[in-house]
């Protein structure tokens, strides 16, 4: 770094920097794919902080005057994913590679597995409520509602936006494992 006001070295034009340092790539990779996974696990512990807000005011009713529609089994087993979200949140400072792992297999069990399931499962129900609705008949089933917006469009939304947030961060972990077990000093014994 120069002075404000100083020369150029004579005799260097400020084509030498060739032999300076550069930062490998596995490390340049690593820091934005951390930060990009940080982020990733945010936005799910947020989608698991809506479902617990639903379980939680399902379960106890006093606290709103809203007609809370009952959870399904599938949220509670997706909420379990979140545990994993923070093991690999914490992974993320010293390149834990056992706390990633752990992110990676909650993740695939636990939410994108749960997560894949109840749309695979609940499909025909979306199916039925399309047909319905084209054909008009959708007044004389009266599907259930939140907020005056039906709730198994309400669900789908939720599914989709989840798979995604799942499938990156999936993806980012695995860049980030592949990038932190390369380049692993190998123990001398």
């Amino acid at each position: 770094m120069s002075l404000p006001g100083s020369q150029r070295v004579t005799g260097t034009d400020g084509s030498d920097f060739q032999h300076r340092e550069r930062i490998a790539p596995h490390y340049r990779l690593s820091a934005e794919t951390k930060s990009r996974l940080r982020l990733l696990i945010y936005l799910h512990c947020l989608l698991g902080i809506l479902v617990f807000a639903h379980i939680f005011t399902y379960h106890v009713p006093f606290i709103t005057s809203l007609t809370i529609p009952r959870p399904h089994l599938w949220q509670y087993i997706w909420l379990i994913s979140v545990i994993p979200a923070i093991c690999g949140l914490l992974s993320l400072n010293r390149n834990q590679v056992s706390l990633m792992k752990i992110f990676f297999r909650g993740v695939v069990t636990f939410g994108l597995g749960t997560i894949l399931t109840t749309i695979i499962l609940n499909l025909s129900e979306l199916f039925t409520f399309k047909k319905l609705k084209n054909n008009h008949q959708l007044e004389e089933v009266e599907p259930q509602t939140f907020l005056g917006l039906p709730l198994l469009v309400l669900w789908y939304i939720f599914l989709i936006i989840t798979v995604q947030i799942h499938a990156f961060s999936l993806y980012m972990a695995h860049l980030l494992l592949n990038s932190w077990q390369q380049h692993r000093p190998s123990k001398q014994h």
